[in-house]
């Protein structure tokens, strides 16, 4: 109803801002971790995100709500209920990843999963499985080898 009138007024643009930006907030915490869900992951165990949340929670607000800034980015201060409208459309952020990693993770997953139509059993047993395509030791590990092997190949 609040377009009804065709114009993009300061709140709609405050709005639309706010949750994304939180959206986008919350999707960088629930990646943290390819397996677990949100909930069972320590709040506290990266000071590192945490300043840069809180960086970037402290400039949402300064945007809405700091006179100069709200001049310049056209946006306005928002209601105690905008904000939790906001978060709760935020959070299903929140909610839709755990309910890919708890009931599709088969099929939404970092891990290699060979696919169960596949004719040739024994190809998956070829391929190394790795937890995650995070795994950097695994890949330094083979890096160094490489590398290793080359000087070794100029030497001679």
């Amino acid at each position: 109803n609040e377009l009804d009138d065709g114009n993009v007024t300061r709140r709609d643009t405050t709005m639309t801002f706010m949750t994304f930006v939180n959206c986008d907030l919350l999707n960088a915490y629930v990646c943290r971790s390819s397996e677990r869900c949100f909930y069972e992951l320590s709040l506290f165990s990266n000071p590192a995100f945490l300043w840069a949340v809180g960086g970037s929670v402290v400039g949402q607000l300064l945007v809405i709500y700091f006179p100069p800034l709200q001049e310049v980015f056209q946006t306005e201060a928002l209601s105690g209920l905008d904000l939790l409208y906001i978060i709760s459309l935020s959070s299903s952020v929140l909610w839709l990843d755990t309910l890919r990693k708890i009931f599709f993770f088969h099929y939404f997953s970092d891990t290699y999963n060979p696919s169960p139509r596949s004719s040739k059993k024994h190809d998956s047993e070829k391929v190394k499985r790795v937890r995650s395509w995070l795994n950097f030791r695994q890949l330094d590990r083979v890096g160094r080898k490489e590398s290793t092997t080359h000087r070794g190949m100029l030497a001679l």
